[in-house]
């Protein structure tokens, strides 16, 4: 599924083809919510516009940031046989990346700069 996923990203521009879903809270309230511009910034990655993609949603260095953390802790635990804590199952890491959200959500929205720039 998710590389059916992909590979419909990599073919059709989002910006440009109607087939992938919009936000249902940009489409009613007119704001950006911290995952516009996702699908337009993987589709940028996908053809290797890595700037691109940042610039349409700069959240998305927390994201791959958590799942490369996620992966070598959960990776050196199994085939290390080693048993490091994982710091994203610790309440105040997950405090804390819903504050971040929040910010994101909140700064994207406002219209001057610097805030402006992270509007997808």
């Amino acid at each position: 599924m998710t590389l059916a996923v992909l590979s419909l990203l990599f073919l059709f521009n989002p910006a440009d083809f109607n087939i992938f879903p919009k936000c249902p809270f940009h489409l009613t309230t007119g704001w950006h919510c911290p995952g516009c511009g996702s699908q337009r910034a993987l589709h940028s990655f996908l053809h290797g516009n890595i700037i691109e993609g940042f610039k349409h949603n700069l959240l998305i260095i927390l994201l791959i940031i958590v799942l490369i953390y996620d992966a070598v802790v959960i990776t050196i635990n199994k085939y290390f046989k080693k048993n490091y804590f994982n710091l994203l199952h610790h309440p105040n890491t997950t405090r804390g990346i819903l504050v971040l959200i929040i910010l994101f959500w909140i700064f994207r929205n406002l219209p001057f700069t610097p805030f402006s720039y992270l509007a997808p």
